[in-house]
């Protein structure tokens, strides 16, 4: 009886002579399961809510004593699943924006000159593949530098962007939202894809929650500062003049941008049909953070410490995902492509991105793997890097480098940053979240994690890499080297005892090991096709380098031992 039950259910139908089947199969006396005959599962929508500039530790929900964010906890985050240890790819908008979009690290988006600007048209986005699986695909998006131009607005049925103007900054989420809420209230019958993208709470601090220039956090305030202000502040051209109180009101106020953005998230997630949020993947997170002079300066784009690149990271699903729970462990922006891919029914496409489907880890039906989070600072000027993982994180930055600003702005940026960050630190980020003891030189884990490190950073970039690791504190490794012709030589992180001399087509290295243990050394670009000679000593002794390399390879060309 059994083998019959599995011949006969193996040839089966929905529909046509599928009934005539099913009545004999009752008159036989077998089972089936009603679900044989069910209608495919309707994928979800997907609302993608990103708020602009929003740092995660100002959020009641990661903690923070304010009550800040009372709607998005209670329609968000206590029905779905935290992530404690989200992590953008850079700390500006452009990039980081670009990356979670594209699932792609933000390097592998720029244009010829190295500069990240947006979308380019090869790259298939999420609303691009969505589209492609029967997905209605609307944005709103309030920061005016996401717009067409850039590339963001490929794949959308409707595409809204605040005007290219400096006005659009005091344009806040009731402006949004009056935009956002006549389209969901005519939402189509297929399913959806929405980005939504809040500029609060971006600079300046002035929402219509904010009077007499004072916020509702901390109406006692008296001193002259506004939320305006802090631009100045960033740029050096205004001070406080009671820092405690000055600083304090600034964030107060940032605080009321975060409160202001909730109502209005609240409003659009209140407005959405039982019916159809029942079948809603909900995505809440932000492009970067903001600091407030946490580490001597403000806003954001020029750091990678915690306040500006870890982000607050919400997903709910109802009766997918559990509700209420967080997920620990480290987490990057583009891991969200593929896991709303796997969502949409799309595991093939998930499985061939750089970042993870997360479904697995949110559902609880197996551990988050461990993969370590890599960001850029991408602002122009050299090269910086961080990456985490384990609550452990290493920051790189190349300050040695030269660099000639480009207009006033990067020169007291510049300035500003030599001034206060190291060429390596490392942090405990479990005993010292906010990043003030820098372990390095020496830790107890930076050095199996920089040359991974290095080598993430030069990932994607043309050209030849020649450097040197491991060298011991105080030894010496002297490289000439002859091109085939002259090319450009970028120094790559070199410390203040090194040195480098370019000759026509010939080059001269003078490293000195330090304590750091950072890989060092030189990128050609340009002209050059590849090395014709190589010579290198290592504390006077003779080495034997390889077989010269060609430009244009990847891996780095190792010199030292």
């Amino acid at each position: 009886m059994a083998g019959r039950g599995f011949h006969v259910a193996r040839i089966l139908r929905c529909g046509g002579d599928g009934a005539a089947g099913f009545r004999r199969l009752i008159a036989a006396g077998l089972l089936l399961l009603a679900g044989a005959c069910a209608e495919p599962e309707r994928p979800p929508n997907v609302i993608l809510i990103v708020a602009d500039t929003l740092r995660f530790d100002h959020l009641t929900f990661y903690g923070y004593e304010r009550p800040t964010s009372p709607r998005i906890e209670r329609r968000l985050a206590a029905r779905g699943v935290v992530v404690e240890e989200a992590y953008a790819q850079a700390p500006w908008t452009l990039p980081s924006v670009a990356s979670l979009l594209s699932g792609l690290p933000p390097a592998a988006l720029v244009d010829t000159k190295g500069e990240p600007w947006g979308l380019p048209e090869a790259v298939d986005a999420m609303a691009e593949r969505l589209k492609r699986r029967g997905y209605a695909t609307a944005a709103f998006v309030a920061n005016p530098t996401v717009h067409e131009g850039n590339g963001f607005a490929q794949g959308f049925d409707h595409f809204y962007v605040a005007p290219y103007e400096l006005s659009s900054l005091e344009l806040h989420a009731d402006h949004l939202n009056g935009e956002i809420l006549p389209w969901l209230a005519a939402a189509p019958a297929e399913p959806f894809f929405l980005y939504l993208h809040y500029l609060d709470p971006h600079d300046p601090y002035d929402n219509p929650d904010v009077v007499g220039g004072r916020s509702p956090f901390f109406p006692e305030y008296r001193g002259r500062l506004r939320g305006s202000d802090v631009h100045g502040l960033y740029l050096g051209r205004l001070t406080m003049a009671d820092p405690a109180a000055d600083r304090a009101h600034l964030v107060a106020l940032y605080d009321s941008e975060i409160r202001y953005l909730d109502r209005h998230v609240g409003a659009v997630l209140d407005g959405l049909p039982p019916a159809v949020a029942a079948n809603t993947l909900f995505v809440f997170t932000a492009d970067h953070g903001e600091e407030l002079y946490d580490h001597g300066g403000w806003k954001h784009g020029e750091t990678l410490y915690e306040e500006q690149i870890h982000v607050p990271l919400v997903l709910r699903w109802d009766g997918r995902l559990p509700a209420g729970i967080r997920l620990p462990g480290t987490v990057r922006l583009l891991d969200l492509l593929p896991t709303v891919l796997a969502a949409a029914g799309d595991g093939a496409a998930a499985a061939a991105l750089p970042g993870i489907d997360l479904l697995p880890a949110l559902t609880g039906d197996r551990p988050l793997p461990r993969r370590p989070a890599f960001a850029q600072h991408l602002a122009g000027g050299p090269a910086r890097a961080m990456v985490v993982l384990g609550r452990r994180k290493l920051l790189l930055f190349d300050r040695q480098a030269p660099f000639a600003p480009r207009d006033e702005r990067e020169r007291i940026l510049w300035q500003q940053d030599v001034a206060r960050l190291a060429r390596l630190e490392a942090y405990d980020l479990a005993a010292d979240p906010g990043e003030e003891r820098n372990l390095a030189p020496p830790s107890p884990f930076d050095v199996p994690a920089l040359p991974w490190l290095a080598r993430e950073l030069d990932r994607w970039r043309d050209g030849l890499r020649v450097m040197a690791s491991g060298l011991e504190p105080g030894s010496v490794l002297q490289v000439r080297l002859v091109l085939d012709r002259p090319a450009r030589i970028q120094p790559l992180f070199l410390g203040p005892a090194d040195r480098l001399a370019v000759d026509g087509a010939s080059v001269s290295l003078h490293l000195t090991g330090d304590a750091t243990g950072i890989e060092k050394g030189v990128l050609i670009t340009g002209d050059a096709t590849r090395i014709a000679a190589l010579a290198a000593a290592h504390n006077g002794q003779p080495l034997r380098p390889t077989v010269p390399a060609t430009a244009g390879e990847h891996p780095p060309f190792p010199l030292a031992h």
